[in-house]
């Protein structure tokens, strides 16, 4: 995934799956002069900062 898309997807009304290593996350904010984000593991609820070419896109989630 690239900045852009990460911030399209942050700012997005819909929800949008992401995920880092295998796990469903919420990007809470990008970081495009370092190319990173802070995202939030769903499951557990801890918060990691790490490299967006990491996050893969896994598409509309539905309510």
């Amino acid at each position: 995934m690239d900045a852009n898309r990460a911030e399209q997807i942050m700012n997005s009304p819909a929800i949008i799956g992401v995920q880092y290593r295998n796990n469903d996350v919420w990007i809470e904010d990008v970081d495009k002069e370092t190319n990173t984000a802070h995202v939030t593991y769903l499951e557990k609820r801890n918060t990691l900062h790490v490299s967006i070419d990491q996050l893969i896109e896994t598409g509309p989630v539905k309510q």
